[in-house]
């Protein structure tokens, strides 16, 4: 019987210290209770009287923790967390459209990329890493491949499910065939972002993209009814444009 005394008193004690989360979720809704399940994709939270509830983890904006030890000495004390994803994020893309060489031709572009990352920084859902990237451009008969280096960024305007997104690359193009030699590379875009989870999202955007380059250019030189062809290098800044598509995991 005293053990039993012991066990109540025991609980009693650990009640008063224990402490009631506050849930905000990004439509705006606070909900009140005690967390029993936390992770990268759900929160399952009771209520003071039992009833479980189940949120989507990409749906809750923050997390507010209010100590109540006791009546004489409150103290609230307030920790707002985000819904932490991976530390480590991949990106996987696609790109296509048209290339323009100024003084040269016009084409067309094709690539893909695969970036290695972190999709928080400083708090904040913003994608920052860096990686490597191919693309070809077709202008002119040839065919002028690149295998830039390069930092990325992408930034959301506002935070959510469905949010405009900002990005840019800045990096260095190698040039991989024989009628080129590379330069610095550079590309910006604008376009959207659907987060699946917290761990992966889709990204559609239009992006544009700048290759510093020397091309080789073919001179013809007639003499005496003879024609020389002559092979020198130009540097050409190459630019391409076109729809992007990304998937990070």
């Amino acid at each position: 019987m005293k053990k039993i005394l012991f066990l109540i008193a025991l609980l009693g004690i650990t009640a008063s210290y224990l402490e009631a989360a506050v849930i905000t979720l990004k439509n705006g809704q606070k909900v009140q209770g005690e967390i029993v399940i936390q992770n990268d994709d759900v929160l399952i939270i009771r209520n003071a009287e039992g009833a479980r509830f189940q949120y989507p983890a990409a749906e809750v904006l923050t997390i507010s923790e209010e100590d109540t030890t006791t009546e004489e000495t409150k103290n609230e004390q307030t920790t707002e967390t985000k819904p932490q994803g991976k530390k480590t994020t991949f990106l996987i893309g696609l790109t296509g459209g048209g290339a323009f060489i100024p003084q040269d031709n016009n084409g067309g572009h094709i690539g893909g990329e695969l970036m290695i990352g972190s999709r928080y920084i400083g708090k904040k859902d913003i994608f920052l890493g860096g990686g490597i990237s191919v693309h070809g451009i077709f202008a002119g008969g040839n065919t002028y491949t690149f295998l830039p280096l390069q930092l990325a960024v992408k930034v959301p305007f506002i935070e959510g499910k469905h949010t405009p997104l900002f990005g840019a690359n800045l990096g260095y193009g190698f040039g991989v065939s024989k009628n080129c030699i590379g330069g610095i590379y550079s590309a910006v875009e604008i376009g959207y972002r659907y987060a699946f989870s917290t761990r992966s999202a889709l990204i559609l955007s239009l992006r544009a993209q700048f290759q510093q380059a020397k091309i080789n250019t073919v001179e013809t030189i007639t003499e005496d009814d003879i024609s020389t062809d002559y092979i020198s290098q130009t540097g050409r800044s190459l630019v391409t444009f076109g729809a992007h598509i990304a998937l990070a995991f």
